[in-house]
C-alpha cells in the first residue's frame, strides 16, 4: 500500500522536486572531495565544503532499517531507511509489498505521483 504522503516544494527543495517530476532522484555532490550527500545538505558532511552541486542518483539502494504501520484494512504501510548506492541515507516508502524487507535487501527507485502535492521517491524490492 502507498502511504498518502503530501509534499510541497519550497525554495530550498525546488530543484529536488523538479528532478522527481522528470523521474530523477537528485542528491548533492561535493566538488571538493567527491562525497555524495543528502538532498537537503547545505555543506559536505565529509569536508564541510559548500561547493555542492546536484547529481542524479543511480536509483538503487539497500535496506538499513524498516518500520511498518498497520492500516485499518489489515494491510501494512512499509517505510525504510535506505542507503543509496552513492552512500546517503533516506527515509522512504517501500511500495509493491506489505511484507517488511530484510535488512540489506536490494531496492530500486520508483517515483510516486500523489493526488496532491509533489512526487516523492519510493522504492520497490529489486528483482
Amino acid at each position: 500500500m502507498t502511504p498518502d504522503l503530501i509534499a510541497w516544494r519550497d525554495e530550498a527543495s525546488a530543484v529536488w522536486f523538479a528532478g522527481l517530476v522528470v523521474g530523477a532522484l537528485l542528491i548533492r555532490h561535493c566538488d571538493e572531495c567527491g562525497h555524495h550527500g543528502r538532498p537537503d545538505a547545505v555543506a559536505c558532511t565529509a569536508c564541510e565544503s559548500k561547493s555542492l552541486r546536484w547529481v542524479e542518483a543511480v536509483g538503487t539502494a539497500r535496506v538499513v532499517a524498516t518500520v511498518q504501520t498497520p492500516e485499518p484494512s489489515g494491510s501494512r504501510t512499509v517505510q525504510a531507511l535506505v542507503e543509496l548506492a552513492e552512500g546517503p541515507w533516506l527515509f522512504v516508502p517501500i511500495v509493491g509489498t506489505d511484507t517488511v524487507p530484510a535488512l540489506g535487501t536490494a531496492l530500486a527507485l520508483t517515483i510516486l505521483r500523489q493526488p496532491e502535492g509533489e512526487p516523492i521517491p519510493g522504492f520497490t524490492v529489486a528483482v
